[in-house]
């Protein structure tokens, strides 16, 4: 409910940050961890993980009393499975266990379709679904084996936090590498809400609009023209703002989080079986968007068709 603030508590949890050298990952790592959250960063760049976690670390007092949450790293990519296995072993190792996992992993390249590499190609599922795919398979058959003993419902709660896009909700022109794979987040986000319920976890995915990061602004050296046009302007928020956000509407309860007015309105249009956020407005705003959307259809493909016979 929008007035409930004690459905994410992390004071003594551990989360694991996949992505978290970066971004968004790194914002929710410093919000966490001076919440008295243990913090587990992943990535493939091992001097950025260092760093972020000396930054993260001197964010409190270490000898503070009311303060007993750790911070460390292990570097990985993610998208190999076997990797993944080694990671959650790594986990164990150390004496960890992840209450909290967010998959945050994701790269956009903005390109025509026709001007994708088969690089471009393969990263896009890489990075934007194999690295929250592994992560969570490798995990779940982990904890799996850690609790054979026990049942499903006396399994230790758990919540895991997938990064899907504004853009699976409304895919255009410029996204062909992008898109289908934060699509296939969403629906993965749906089956796993499902499959894992009855072994006691949560399954909440974020569908963020533009926010200030290093993506955002590799996207801006590829993004074709169209693809700004149809996007309009966008004034990102800050990393900081998006990690706000997204914690606070998980504390309220909600499994499906945008960041912005307009990832909800168009979150609206497809509302499916996501779980919803005010929820009667949304029925409303879906029948308004179902009469109006083959107009704003008709007039970005004729954006596209000008955009072409200029080319």
């Amino acid at each position: 409910m929008w007035f409930s603030k004690s459905n994410f508590p992390v004071d003594g949890k551990c989360a694991l940050i996949i992505g978290g050298s970066q971004g968004v990952g790194v914002d929710l790592a410093k919000k966490l961890y001076k919440n008295n959250c243990s913090i587990i960063l992943v990535a493939r760049n091992k001097l950025n993980l260092e760093k972020q976690v000396d930054s993260i670390s001197n964010l409190v007092d270490q000898n503070s009393t009311k303060h007993n949450a750790k911070i460390t790293y292990i570097p990985c990519d993610v998208s190999e499975y076997d990797n993944c296995l080694t990671l959650w072993k790594e986990i164990t190792t150390r004496g960890y266990d992840p209450n909290i996992i967010f998959c945050c992993a994701g790269s956009s390249i903005p390109k025509l379709f026709q001007d994708l590499t088969p690089k471009d190609l393969s990263s896009g599922i890489d990075i934007n679904y194999k690295t929250a795919l592994n992560v969570i398979h490798a995990g779940f058959k982990h904890t799996q084996e850690l609790n054979k003993t026990k049942l499903p419902k006396e399994w230790t709660k758990r919540h895991i936090i997938l990064f899907s896009s504004v853009v699976s909700f409304f895919p255009f022109i410029g996204y062909g590498q992008y898109g289908p794979m934060k699509s296939a987040i969403q629906s993965l986000s749906l089956i796993l809400r499902q499959e894992l319920k009855p072994y006691n976890y949560r399954v909440s995915c974020v569908f963020p609009g533009n926010f200030q990061s290093e993506g955002f602004e590799e996207e801006q050296k590829t993004k074709p023209e169209i693809t700004r046009k149809i996007e309009g302007p966008s004034n990102p928020i800050s990393g900081e703002e998006c990690a706000n956000m997204i914690v606070d509407q998980l504390s309220k309860g909600y499994d499906t989080i945008t960041t912005d007015f307009i990832g909800w309105f168009l979150g609206c249009s497809v509302l499916g079986m996501l779980p919803r956020q005010w929820s009667f407005f949304q029925v409303i705003m879906s029948f308004i968007i179902s009469i109006i959307a083959p107009i704003l259809n008709w007039s970005i493909e004729n954006d596209i068709s000008k955009s072409f016979e200029k080319k």
